[in-house]
């Protein structure tokens, strides 16, 4: 996936996309592997502290996602959190409806039309299927 978004946030915007992740990671009550390697790479890709990240996941049960993802109000900040939202919601292989239903509402508070989010789920799932057939064809073992 394309991360030059990543430089164009602020810090407060990291902060928030995290604790969206976090939320997300928690919504289905299973914490699968792959949903917290998720959160390890973008976390040193943001370049957010490791402590902040310990803070925000002990807390997770009281971070209202409505209210923090309002505080994006870039539409292309916006956009790129719903894309790796939809990435996380969909490492596992399976995204829940519970995982769906949150994706819907930030989507809303940020004023992001249902037809856009369908249409980077869309997008996010063929790039995870065209990673896969690149994997197999290029022959490596975890494709």
């Amino acid at each position: 996936m394309d991360n030059d978004y990543i430089a164009t946030l602020n810090n407060e915007e990291k902060i928030i996309f995290i604790k969206l992740f976090c939320k997300m990671i928690k919504a289905d009550g299973v914490i699968d592997t792959a949903e917290l390697d998720f959160l390890n790479i973008i976390t040193r890709r943001f370049g957010v502290e490791k402590a902040i990240v310990v803070d925000i996941v002990k807390t997770v049960s009281k971070i209202d996602y409505i209210v923090e993802a309002q505080k994006i109000t870039n539409r292309q900040h916006a956009l790129e959190l719903i894309k790796e939202l939809c990435v996380l919601a969909n490492i596992d292989q399976s995204m829940d409806d519970t995982e769906l239903n949150i994706i819907a509402d930030i989507a809303e508070a940020m004023n992001i039309e249902e037809q856009k989010v369908i249409a980077i789920n869309r997008f996010v799932l063929d790039s995870l299927i065209l990673n896969k057939v690149g994997q197999h064809i290029l022959e490596k073992s975890n494709g």
